[in-house]
């Protein structure tokens, strides 16, 4: 039940914790640090030295021996000489006064023997260091695999945290000279449970499957799953990398309908659907930011897409839900001209499973590779230019031929800049620096300006792995979502009950809801998929002749009562007992700690809103309840 919290958030608790294991895992980061450091610079050292001792020793010894003929020879020259990197005092034995070079090299050839033994020591052990270490690490990041997410997550990640990479091909990846300092390395394959546990899976916040193929992903979060089965106070939260984004909701749909762990969590995701996030957020078309006062869209720009890749694709179901979330069903449609060598193809199956895109006016023109038609810039054509053109070439140099050309075509038919080309890149940022825009009037100081012109701002680059990684964890993690739905959902009903903001401990927003009812909304989400199995009901992706689901009032009335009583369940189990709810969280009472039947009618409206609102917060992630039976 949303909303019925009690006081006793364990927020300072779970910090000064953290903040003590960050202080005692201190000396392993110093000593790792010390580590990488004499691996980088010992064997160096040791040619350094090695050789300075070696050239002073040969000349102290040809003088040494030149003074006594019997002894002068080269041979034995060279072979005394290298006796110095033994501390071998023959030479010195009797005594007597020695050149000054040959004094210098009989201290400092030890010296440069000591380094070098301490370089193999350090060479031979490194390794078993470092899987210590990652070991017995706590609260780090595992990523799996390589490639550019991986090392896009990586880059990212180990600038703030411990991040321990899985991967066969881990030190190829990242070698001794260019490991980052928050990175440590487990050679393996991360499918087999023996290498995730030298991971220190068990005691990880988050872990990343980044592997090429979607089984293998899967096979991670189950191993994963097992190694974190005693977890209980923090979740373990698995990310699974999926190739193709039409698999996401039906995987999402079977898993919530299983989602039966208190330890762990597991979504799945695609580096295309978040870099059109990313992309809509940092681009996004005029109707979806207005201006302060402004009066809502009644006619949308048109838009442009070239390329039905995966960031092609996702961008316009992501363009098609956002309009239908402002418009609604009664607004206008959205203008979206798509370019694709298969573009009614690839239009067609996104029809069928995204109910969003009814709002929107798909104009689909099947070019031979993407490029922008013709019909866009003809002087019959469109008399408004596109608000923006969205390149999503697979290919790099194709994308930005493409991007260059359409930015010119069209600013000779509607004038310079007013259509905005972005184009998207891979992780070579460089791009937007070397199409940078001058700066006017020039600086006093002459800067290093860009290396060639943006036309005049009309063309922009998007990096996907850079924009759309690493993940927000509160956006991909489905629990998380559905969590922050429903108390959004709470909030707005009881506003129109007449409840203000701040009156009870509930009634403030997410970010400063207290922690122990921050856990109720997620236990709540967590319990989905037994709300449904409970009515033979089923979870599917969203499809776009899908009729709207509803409750029965039966249904709504039988399972707000088992939403009343999983929250009483889940209260006691955390101390609560009956009595009134004192708002300076003095005490772990309630007053809705009582059967159905003796509950008062307006919070069993609270428990029937629950499940009113269930179907809404589903369709948000691209998921529709169906019936596996009549209801009767």
């Amino acid at each position: 039940m949303i909303g019925r919290g009690a006081p006793g958030g364990r927020g300072g608790r779970a910090g000064l914790g953290h903040r003590l294991e960050r202080w005692a895992a201190r000396p392993l980061l110093v000593a790792g640090r010390l580590a990488r450091w004499l691996r980088r610079h010992l064997l160096g050292t040791f040619a350094v030295l090695g050789v300075i001792a070696f050239s002073l020793g040969l000349i102290g010894m040809y003088r040494h021996f030149r003074s006594e003929p019997a002894m002068f020879s080269w041979p034995n020259i060279v072979f005394f000489t290298a006796t110095l990197f033994l501390a071998d005092g023959t030479v010195f034995q009797d005594g007597g006064k020695f050149p000054l070079t040959l004094e210098i090299a009989r201290f400092l050839a030890p010296v440069a023997t000591a380094v070098g033994v301490a370089d193999g020591v350090s060479t031979i052990f490194a390794q078993r260091f470092e899987r210590f270490r990652a070991r017995h690490a706590r609260h780090h990041v595992i990523v799996c695999g390589t490639g550019p997410t991986a090392s896009a997550l990586v880059d990212k990640l180990s600038r703030s945290k411990r991040v321990v990479l899985v991967a066969e091909d881990a030190e190829r990846e990242y070698p001794d000279a260019e490991l980052p300092p928050g990175l440590l390395r487990v050679v393996g394959d991360p499918v087999e449970p023996l290498v995730l546990a030298k991971a220190g899976v068990a005691r990880a916040d988050v872990v990343y499957g980044c592997l090429p193929d979607t089984s293998s992903n899967l096979a991670i979060a189950l191993a994963a799953r097992r190694l974190a089965a005693d977890r209980v106070e923090q979740p373990l939260r698995c990310l699974a990398q999926v190739g193709d984004l039409s698999l996401i909701p039906h995987l999402r749909a079977r898993r919530i309908g299983l989602n039966d762990d208190s330890g762990f969590r597991l979504d799945f995701f695609a580096v295309e659907v978040l870099g059109a996030h990313a992309l809509l957020n940092r681009y996004p078309p005029s109707w979806a930011a207005p201006e302060p006062g402004a009066a809502p869209t009644v006619a949308p720009a048109p838009l442009v897409v070239l390329g039905l890749s995966g960031l092609g694709r996702a961008l316009v179901m992501e363009l098609a839900r956002r309009w239908r979330s402002l418009a609604g069903a009664s607004g206008p449609l959205l203008p979206i001209a798509v370019a694709d060598p298969a573009a009614e193809e690839k239009l067609a199956a996104l029809r069928a499973r995204e109910p969003a895109l009814a709002r929107v006016a798909l104009t689909a023109h099947d070019t031979p590779h993407g490029e922008l038609p013709p019909a866009v810039t003809q002087a019959d054509g469109p008399q408004e230019p596109p608000e923006f053109v969205y390149v999503c070439q697979s290919d790099e140099e194709r994308a930005l031929l493409y991007g260059l050309d359409a930015a010119q075509a069209l600013n000779g038919r509607f004038g310079v800049a007013r259509t905005t080309v972005i184009v998207r890149t891979g992780r070579q940022r460089s791009l937007q620096d070397v199409f940078g825009r001058p700066t006017f009037p020039r600086p006093a100081t002459p800067l290093p300006g860009p290396l060639l012109e943006d036309l005049q701002g009309g063309v922009r680059f998007f990096a996907v792995n850079d924009e759309a990684l690493p993940l927000d964890l509160g956006d991909t993690d489905l629990i998380e979502r559905f969590a922050r739905a429903s108390h959004e959902r709470y909030l707005d009903t009881e506003r129109r009950r007449g409840n203000a903001m701040g009156s009870r401990r509930a009634m403030v927003a997410w970010a400063d809801l207290p922690d122990d009812l921050r856990d109720s909304n997620r236990a709540q989400a967590a319990q989905f998929g037994e709300v449904l199995r409970a009515q033979a009901l089923m979870l599917m992706p969203a499809g776009e002749a899908d009729a709207d689901f509803a409750f029965t009032v039966g249904e709504i009335d039988e399972l707000a009562q088992q939403e009343h009583e999983r929250w009483r369940r889940e209260r006691e189990a955390k101390g609560f007992a009956l009595g009134p709810t004192h708002q300076d969280g003095a005490d772990r009472r309630h007053p809705a700690m009582v059967d159905w039947s003796a509950l008062s009618e307006i919070d069993r409206d609270r428990d029937r809103d629950v499940i009113r609102s269930l179907p809404a917060i589903l369709a948000h992630a691209g998921l529709r309840i169906v019936r596996l039976e009549d209801p009767t």
